[in-house]
């Protein structure tokens, strides 16, 4: 059964007459009766009995119109919806992101967007970059921002990579490391090291920098650059962060960067990560275009 067959039977119901239907329907007499014709077809019943002076509906057909009206009223309530959906006033968005630097972009391309279209639920999980794969080949989200070390060549991703962000060690102003010239990796393992969770490969690097050294001997690892801050300020703790996530910080002065020779080494590579061959929803396409742009690429 079609929607057009169910809005001609309304417009014969309310116009009870071919001729007054036909006009508005924009259909010729002959092919508003195959219309309805094929619909009595489909319910096994005749709706209308056809007189001199018009149409009238049978038992069948009044008992069919209360079904129809719902019928209509459902197809309406579907079309507005879907346009809603796509004017970004009502659904909703599951994106991921893995630890920093993706973190601290999503947090501005996130906060953008709650700002802009605060009608969508945004549904934001934080993961490493396994888990985020596999929630987007389940389709339980529909983008990450992650490392793209271990996934370039992913026949199952479109990969779009995202401008590397400058890696900085920093301490607080007064500590006994500013004073030294020439300051090498080896000469940060003296202290603590407090750092946020690192993308993997940058992780596997810091490792294999502490080996040759003798290892790392102290950690402290914390995801919250409030509490981070306050450890490297308040104590020879000694941290590594992309830039971006800790220019707010060395902008209050309470921290500086340390010039480390060797330090360019720990770049990572991260990047936007979507399914292959999968269309995103308008509200996914509006969040990856503000990733882009906060990210420099647009």
């Amino acid at each position: 059964m079609e929607t057009r067959h169910i809005r001609h039977f309304m417009a014969l119901v309310e116009c009870g007459s071919f001729a007054r239907a036909c006009e508005v329907v924009h259909l010729s007499q002959p092919a508003l009766s195959r219309s309805i014709q094929e619909l009595e077809r489909q319910l096994g019943a005749r709706l209308f009995d056809r007189g001199r002076f018009g149409v009238v509906l049978t038992a069948h057909g009044r008992a069919a119109l209360p079904h129809v009206r719902g019928l209509l009223a459902a197809a309406e309530s579907l079309r507005q919806e879907v346009e809603a959906i796509d004017e970004l006033e009502t659904g909703e968005l599951n994106i991921g992101t893995g630890p920093y630097p993706a973190l601290a972009l999503m947090d501005r391309v996130c906060a953008r967007f709650v700002d802009r279209y605060p009608a969508i639920r945004l549904n934001i999980r934080t993961d490493n970059w396994q888990e985020l794969r596999l929630a987007l080949l389940d389709h339980e989200i529909e983008l990450f921002v992650a490392d793209t070390g271990e996934l370039s060549g992913d026949p199952d991703l479109e990969i779009t990579h995202l401008p590397q962000p400058e890696v900085v060690v920093f301490c607080r102003h007064d500590h006994p490391l500013t004073r030294e010239e020439g300051v090498v990796w080896g000469d940060l393992l003296d202290y603590p090291l407090a750092m946020t969770r690192l993308p993997e490969d940058m992780e596997r690097k810091v490792q294999t920098m502490s080996a040759q050294q003798g290892g790392l001997k102290r950690r402290i690892e914390c995801d919250n650059i409030a509490m981070l801050a306050a450890i490297v300020s308040g104590s020879k703790a000694i941290s590594i962060a992309p830039r971006p996530i800790v220019a707010g910080l060395l902008d209050s002065g309470k921290v500086k960067t340390l010039p480390v020779t060797g330090i360019e080494t720990l770049q990572t590579r991260y990047g936007l990560l979507q399914r292959s061959g999968r269309p995103l929803s308008p509200a996914a396409v509006e969040l990856r275009s503000m990733v882009l742009e906060l990210a420099n690429l647009e």
